[in-house]
């Protein structure tokens, strides 16, 4: 008995179509794939920028030494010439900022695992930069760092937005779990399960 063409025609072309949706499907989450380890590998680098010891060295200055710098109207006059790194070695954390600012900005990187990472340090160097900033952008307009400003107001948002934390709801903390070590101190085993199956 011949095959009806029409018939024929239907079961290939439904062949086809579950073919064409499979490979989009892989190709889908192949897409996936490459764009978490695009964004892990971003994220390894910002941190290790972070962690390099001449930067952290520049940030301990900013927190430290900054505060009492801007008090002197000679150092803040001197941010509307030619700026000098050596005298100014905040402008590199401002800059680095600024650079991390403008790629998740743009989804380079993952909003949400940068702030969940760096949104306290991100508004902690804004609010410490922010005299300099501001004597900064009296020359040169607010364009200026916009994008590390950028970056402090979502760390901002995000914050609020996650006023106790990032902790996630489904995962119980480590004082609820029996036989645990919650903040140092021995939490008491949970009554051992019954081993007999049901019956």
């Amino acid at each position: 008995m011949t095959l009806d063409y029409s018939l024929w025609n239907a079961v290939v072309s439904t062949a086809t179509l579950l073919v064409v949706a499979g490979a989009a499907f892989a190709a889908l989450r192949q897409i996936r794939h490459l764009r978490a380890q695009t964004t892990l590998a971003g994220l390894l680098k910002v941190l290790d920028d972070w962690r390099d010891p001449e930067f952290q060295r520049i940030v301990s200055y900013v927190r430290n030494e900054l505060p009492q710098k801007v008090q002197d109207p000679a150092f803040l006059e001197d941010l509307d010439h030619v700026l000098d790194h050596a005298k100014h070695p905040e402008l590199a954390v401002g800059e680095w900022f600024e650079q991390i600012g403008s790629y998740m900005k743009h989804g380079l990187l993952d909003e949400r695992i940068m702030m969940d990472v760096a949104s306290s340090s991100s508004n902690t160097m804004w609010q410490a930069l922010a005299p300099v900033v501001g004597r900064m952008r009296r020359t040169r307009g607010d364009a200026l760092w916009e994008n590390f400003e950028y970056m402090a107001a979502r760390g901002v948002l995000f914050q609020r937005a996650h006023p106790n934390g990032c902790y996630p709801r489904n995962t119980p903390r480590m004082a609820e779990l029996g036989g645990a070590h919650a903040y140092g101190r021995p939490v008491e085993s949970a009554a051992p399960e019954s081993s007999s199956a049901p019956g």
